[in-house]
């Protein structure tokens, strides 16, 4: 499988530009090796965001970490709980 091809918010700030500017979306899609719906995308977002709209943001990367955080703390909690429960049964025996 073909490995895709990361831009940079230059450059496809540039690329968004030719495409505002009336380049046709084939053209510019066989030239960059990009699909039509991520020419589409990055429009949208340029148009909505301007360039920044391109940029990752450090805020989405703590939250995924803390998420993960969250995730690994709830099966401990359960783990412990099951543990418990099961030297509860033990202990009664």
């Amino acid at each position: 499988m073909e490995k895709k091809t990361r831009f940079t918010t230059k450059i496809k700030t540039e690329i968004v530009l030719s495409l505002l500017r009336g380049e046709s979306m084939e053209a510019i899609s066989r030239k960059y090796g990009v699909t039509i719906a991520d020419l589409s995308s990055w429009r949208d977002q340029f148009v909505e965001h301007g360039a920044d709209g391109f940029k990752r943001k450090p805020d989405d990367s703590m939250l995924k970490e803390a998420e993960r955080m969250i995730g690994k703390l709830q099966m401990e909690l359960e783990l412990t709980k099951k543990k418990n429960e099961l030297a509860a049964k033990l202990k009664k025996r």
